[in-house]
């Protein structure tokens, strides 16, 4: 007959059941648990001592449970808790194990407080000594040459021990033994000579087996996409070598057709022959779309934008994309009204190379010089090429053609002298031919919403000469971007922007009616000059509005403080700088002055802008208002509010990231 245990039997239980995660800690390390009173008691205070080597900004990267009550008298006191006493001891213990104390030691203490219901939590730590990487020892490779696995390790002789050194070698080893073809296995071993070393012998033993190659390739598809659509985009073929990375990298290019919604792998080795089989299942996506978007910015006030597509036309990849736009300004003047047809081949001339052939007509108005009301109708065609080079690097050429006509409504207040301008100089139709070659390097870890990386790119462009035309000229711009995240959860962006074009030939085509405008800069079509300004340029001027008539040379930089508020919600903290300038050899010392002395009324002085504004993180990039203020002359007046009272400072709307 079996009795029922007793109560000390039961209490026994209890506290072996409560002391069991503590008797699993790895060897050396111990974390004692605190005995609770029997009443609930809340924290007063939290504190460390024994802290030498490691300082409080690296115990926030334990992510503690325990901690100080806030300052604020109507947020409650948080309560002791063992569960979080014992997983913050084992956090701290681990943290501490990570930077090579292997010897680390803690203890809980609760401490009397001033309130009685309270009680100040100590952690007492004891470090130890710094544990270092003594020998590092591989044994069983054949493949590579001496070093090069030694040199992959995170285990280096005198580095400071981590225990994690172990799993992330090997992970890196196999990594590096299937580039070759290998499915190797690799066994690690640590250990230190006594109890009190301060070095630890490692030990890597490599069973590197047979070297795989492909076998067959099975191809599992629907009846909308051909079957050669999907294997030529595979970078492996029967009897290579079997390399992981290039297998994930044909799925990525399957993905990047827009054919594809789903691409299964499964790898089937088979260690007799020294052969893997590769079984390819896709699913396919629909191969017609319609997108529709409604818009508001401070310049565009109203704007559709519209675009129908087709993925795959005949079976065979082609693509034929329409897209339309239509803008308006506060007062519905219009704006913009554009279309273009575009038609890709994704494996042009038979080689993976993106072969684009558009069709386009836009017709706008501008209506920043109060002179005058610019309309532009311009119609044309290019040919562009697309090929990414690696990962982070890809080369387009584009060539295009384009045929405009030009016209100026004339303002009832303008003078007849600036009508006269405008009937002896415009230029009523003129044709731009332009080469341009565009390099990119993208490293950043989202390109809607990065929080990490750079991103540059290079243009190059040529209009006229060889290529005819009625303006010729030549044509750089460099940008370059960086994403820095911070430790508060911050992200600094930063981008800096130049470019550079000078007219070639003795054309005397004349662009502009200002004739105060440069000789030089009236060489050039106003559309292919340089301008910043607006949402996503130096913020608070109005969009390309710096200067009224363009310029040769430029120069902007953009600092930028991201800062998460709650959910999707955010602030941004700014600071614009930049200038457009006539020529290249305008650019003077003198013109790159601080932000103290911006207030200068130089046409050449470099302008800044700061500000705040709010964001709202949306699916398709962030929904921005921005509040900017600057101190040149020429900065656009504030904002009436309360009544008629002027605010120093400019608000602007924007969808997207403003880089």
């Amino acid at each position: 007959m079996l009795r029922r245990p007793g109560r000390a039997a039961r209490i026994v239980a209890l506290v072996v059941a409560l002391l069991a995660p503590c008797a699993m800690a790895p060897p050396r390390v111990r974390a004692q648990s605190v005995d609770l009173p029997e009443e609930l008691r809340s924290i007063g205070d939290v504190r460390f001592r024994g802290l030498q080597h490691l300082g409080k900004r690296q115990l926030k990267a334990a992510g503690l449970r325990t901690h100080k009550p806030s300052r604020l008298p109507w947020r409650d006191r948080p309560l002791i808790r063992r569960d979080y006493l014992r997983a913050d001891s084992t956090a701290i213990v681990s943290l501490y194990r990570h930077y090579g104390y292997l010897d680390a030691a803690l203890n809980v203490r609760l401490l009397p407080g001033r309130d009685p219901r309270s009680a100040v939590v100590l952690f007492d730590v004891h470090e130890g000594g710094l544990t270092r990487v003594g020998t590092v020892a591989i044994e069983g490779d054949h493949v590579f040459p001496p070093g090069d696995l030694q040199h992959a390790l995170q285990a280096q002789p005198g580095r400071a021990y981590d225990p994690a050194f172990l799993q992330l070698d090997v992970l890196k080893l196999r990594t590096m033994y299937q580039e070759r073809g290998y499915s190797a296995r690799v066994d690690t071993s640590a250990r230190r000579g006594i109890p009190d070393s301060a070095s630890v012998q490692v030990r890597y033993g490599i069973v590197e087996g047979p070297q795989y190659r492909v076998g067959r390739i099975e191809y599992t598809h629907g009846p909308r996409v051909r079957e050669f659509l999907g294997r030529r985009e595979l970078l492996l073929k029967p009897g290579d070598v079997f390399k992981r990375s290039r297998l994930d990298l044909s799925v990525e290019h399957m993905y990047g057709t827009g054919l594809f919604r789903q691409v299964q792998v499964t790898t089937v080795p088979d260690s007799a022959t020294a052969k893997i089989d590769l079984l390819l299942r896709v699913g396919e996506r629909a191969p017609r779309w319609v997108d529709v978007g409604v818009g508001s910015g401070t310049t565009n006030r109203y704007q559709v934008t519209s675009q129908l597509g087709h993925r795959n036309i005949d079976t065979r990849a082609l693509g034929v994309v329409l897209d339309g736009k239509v803008a308006r300004d506060g007062q519905n003047h219009p704006l913009t009204q554009s279309a273009t047809l575009t038609l890709s081949e994704p494996w042009f001339l038979g080689v993976r190379l993106l072969g684009q052939s558009a069709a386009l007509y836009s017709s706008t108005w501008d209506r920043h010089d109060p002179n005058f009301t610019r309309h532009l109708d311009q119609r044309g065609f290019n040919f562009s090429l697309y090929k990414e080079v690696s990962r982070i690097a890809r080369v387009t050429v584009v060539q295009e053609n384009i045929f405009a006509r030009e016209s100026y409504a004339v303002n009832s207040d303008t003078t007849s002298a600036a009508e006269d301008a405008v009937a002896q100089t415009v230029v009523p139709r003129y044709r731009t031919n332009t080469l341009r070659l565009i390099l990119e390097r993208d490293l950043r870890d989202d390109k809607i919403l990065p929080h990490r990386g750079s991103y540059q790119t290079l243009t190059s462009e040529v209009a006229g000469g060889p290529l005819k035309g009625s303006s010729s000229y030549s044509k750089g711009v460099f940008s370059s971007t960086w994403y820095s995240p911070l430790k508060s959860g911050w992200l600094f962006a930063a981008r800096a922007t130049a470019g550079v074009m000078r007219p070639m030939g003795g054309t005397g085509e004349n662009f502009s009616p200002d004739i105060a405008a440069d000789p030089e800069v009236r060489k050039v079509p106003q559309e292919s000059r340089f301008f910043i300004g607006g949402v996503n340029s130096l913020r608070g001027y109005p969009e390309n509005s710096i200067p009224a008539s363009g310029g040769l040379a430029m120069a902007l930089v953009n600092l930028e403080w991201r800062i998460p508020v709650a959910g999707p919600f955010g602030v941004e903290v700014f600071l614009d700088s930049g200038n457009v300038w006539a020529r290249p050899e305008y650019i003077k010392g003198k013109d790159l002055v601080a932000p103290w002395n911006a207030h200068r009324d130089n046409l050449g002085d470099i302008r800044y802008t700061y500000g705040i504004g709010g964001r709202l993180v949306l699916p398709f990039g962030p929904l921005r208002i921005d509040f900017a203020r600057g101190d040149h002359p020429d900065f656009p007046g504030g904002v009436k509010f309360f009544g008629g009272r002027r605010v120093p400072f400019v608000y602007q709307f924007a969808i997207g990231p403003s880089f």
